[in-house]
């Protein structure tokens, strides 16, 4: 994961830097803060014959098998 670092202002993530947070065959759908203002990336499997969607954050990974289930998780431990 790549991180960037602001001077200033609190940063914001905007659509521009889902290109960022893709890599292999996850595409970034969304992007997220934790408490402490690091990224936090929600995406989708590109290969058809495994269809799952994975957060990252840290050093964590977290398969699930649907948006929704991976935004339940994401519900009040990360903001937008």
């Amino acid at each position: 994961m790549r991180y960037k670092y602001f001077y200033g202002t609190e940063p914001t993530f905007t659509d521009e830097d889902k290109q960022y947070f893709s890599r292999g065959r996850y595409e970034c759908k969304a992007l997220m803060k934790d408490r402490k203002g690091n990224p936090v990336a929600i995406s989708q499997s590109t290969d058809p014959d495994f269809p799952a969607w994975k957060v990252e954050f840290g050093f964590t990974c977290v398969v699930f098998a649907t948006y929704d289930e991976a935004m339940a998780f994401c519900k009040g431990r990360f903001s937008r």
